[in-house]
C-alpha cells in the first residue's frame, strides 16, 4: 500500500472513530432511579424557601429543591404523587410550585424528587389546606386563589409532562381567605373579611344561597354523623345544615366562654373537635358535636405555641413554649403525659402572610414529628414510651411538613 493510501485510510477511519464518538455514543446500560423506601419528610425551611427532603429511616438529606421564597404552606394530593407549596406573600408575585415527590403509588418504590412546574397565581391560599392535604374537589386537587376569587380545580395532574394540565375555574362571591368544606355535590366556601358561607352547586357552578354574620370567618369543621358545619367566627362558631329541612341554613350560634377566639378545628375522639387560634395560648376549647345544646369547654394547656391531633384522633398534642410536648386524651383533654423536645422558644411566635415560621406537629404510625425551627431540627417522640427517640438535624429552619411512608396512598 501507498504512503498516499496509508495516510487516506488513517484519515477515513480517524473521521469514522469521530463520527462514532460525536453522533452515535455506545450504548449505556440504564439503571432505575426507583428504590424501595420507608418514608420521606419534606418540610419547608423557612430560612431559604426551599424544600428539604428527609429519609426518614436514616435522617439522611436526600434533597433540598429551590422554591421561590417564602412558603406559607404545603399540601400533598390524595396518591401522594405530588406536593403542592403555596408561597408567601413577600414579594409582588405569587408562585404556586408543584413538586413531584418521586412516590410510585402502584409499585410502592420512590424516585428523586423534582420541581414539576411552578405556576403564577393570583394569592394561593392556605385556606384549602386541612392535615397536611391540598384542597379536594369532586377527587380533584384544588387550589384558591385569593386576589382572584377563583377555585381552580386540577382536573388532571400530568404536571411533569408537556401537556397543558386540564382545570375547571369556579368564580366565588369575592377576593378574600377561604376555607371550604364539600358535602355531596355541594360546596360552603367561607369568606373571612367578608364574614359569609358561600353555597355553590358544583356541577354548575351556580350558587345556591349564602349564609351572613360570620365577621372574620377562619376554620371550620364538619360532623358527618348530623351532617352539620362549624364555621370559626370572631364572636362564635356558627353551625351550618346540610340534610333535609336544615340544609344550606343556620342551625345555631355557640358563644365563646373566653374572648379567645376559634381559627382551627382538628378532629379528636369520637365526635369531639378541639379549637385553637394563633399564638401563645392559655387554653383550647373542647367542642362535643353529640351534646346539644351545643358549647364550648375550655381546657387549660401550659402557653401553647402548636395544636395538632393525632391521626386517630385519641390524642391532643400541645407544644409549650417552654419546648415541651404535651399529649391528651382527645376525648376528654386529659393531660396523660409529657416530653421536653426542645430549649424554650425565645419569643411570642405568631405568622403573619410572608412566611411558615411556626413549628408544626403530625404523628404518622407510632411517632410524633415536631419540627423545631428554633434548634434547626425534627424530633421524633414514640408515642408508646412518650420519650424522644431521635433528633434530625435539618440544615435550615424546618416549619411545615408533610410525611410519605410506603403503602400510604388512598
Amino acid at each position: 500500500m501507498s504512503t498516499a493510501a496509508r495516510f487516506f485510510l488513517i484519515a477515513v477511519i480517524a473521521f469514522l472513530i469521530e463520527t462514532q464518538s460525536s453522533f452515535g455514543h455506545g450504548p449505556v446500560p440504564r439503571v432505575s432511579e426507583a428504590e424501595a423506601a420507608g418514608g420521606r419528610l419534606f418540610t419547608a425551611d423557612a430560612a431559604t424557601g426551599d424544600v428539604v427532603t428527609v429519609d426518614l429511616e436514616t435522617g439522611e438529606t436526600i434533597a433540598r429543591l429551590r422554591t421561590p421564597p417564602f412558603i406559607i404552606g404545603f399540601g400533598l394530593s390524595a396518591d401522594k404523587r405530588h406536593l403542592f407549596a403555596m408561597r408567601g406573600q413577600s414579594t409582588d408575585r405569587d408562585w404556586l410550585t408543584v413538586i413531584d415527590t418521586g412516590f410510585d403509588p402502584d409499585s410502592d418504590e420512590m424516585r428523586p424528587p423534582h420541581v414539576a412546574r411552578s405556576i403564577l397565581g393570583s394569592v394561593p391560599t392556605t385556606g384549602g389546606l386541612h392535615h397536611g392535604r391540598v384542597a379536594s374537589i369532586g377527587g380533584n386537587e384544588a387550589v384558591f386563589m385569593e386576589k382572584s376569587g377563583e377555585l381552580i380545580v386540577f382536573e388532571s395532574n400530568n404536571f411533569s409532562d408537556l401537556d397543558a394540565v386540564k382545570i375547571r375555574r369556579y368564580t366565588l362571591a369575592a377576593a378574600d381567605h377561604y376555607h371550604y368544606v364539600e358535602v355531596g355535590r355541594t360546596l360552603y366556601v367561607g369568606h373571612l373579611r367578608q364574614g359569609f358561607v358561600q353555597i355553590l352547586d358544583l356541577d354548575s357552578g351556580a350558587e345556591i344561597g349564602r349564609i351572613p354574620g360570620c365577621a372574620v370567618l377562619h376554620g371550620m369543621a364538619e360532623d358527618p354523623e348530623s351532617g352539620r358545619l362549624f364555621f370559626g367566627c370572631a364572636a362564635g362558631v356558627l353551625v351550618v345544615g346540610t340534610r333535609d329541612d336544615e340544609a344550606n341554613r343556620e342551625v345555631a350560634r355557640i358563644p365563646y366562654p373566653e374572648e379567645q377566639r376559634i381559627a382551627t378545628f382538628s378532629k379528636g375522639k369520637d365526635r369531639v373537635f378541639w379549637g385553637s387560634t394563633e399564638g401563645t395560648l392559655p387554653f383550647v376549647y373542647r367542642l362535643d358535636a353529640a351534646r346539644e345544646p351545643y358549647t364550648l369547654d375550655i381546657v387549660p394547656v401550659d402557653d401553647s405555641v402548636q395544636q395538632n391531633t393525632s391521626e386517630d384522633g385519641s390524642l391532643v398534642l400541645d407544644l409549650s413554649r417552654g419546648g415541651v410536648l404535651q399529649a391528651r386524651d382527645g376525648g376528654s383533654g386529659e393531660l396523660l403525659w409529657s416530653v421536653a423536645v426542645t430549649e424554650p422558644f425565645a419569643a411570642d411566635f405568631h405568622e403573619h402572610t410572608d412566611k411558615a415560621v411556626l413549628p408544626d406537629i403530625q404523628t404518622i404510625g407510632g411517632f410524633a414529628y415536631i419540627t423545631l425551627p428554633n434548634s434547626r431540627a425534627i424530633a421524633e417522640v414514640d408515642l408508646a414510651t412518650h420519650t424522644v427517640t431521635r433528633k434530625i438535624e435539618v440544615d435550615g429552619e424546618p416549619t411545615r411538613f408533610v410525611v410519605i411512608e410506603s403503602g400510604q396512598a388512598d
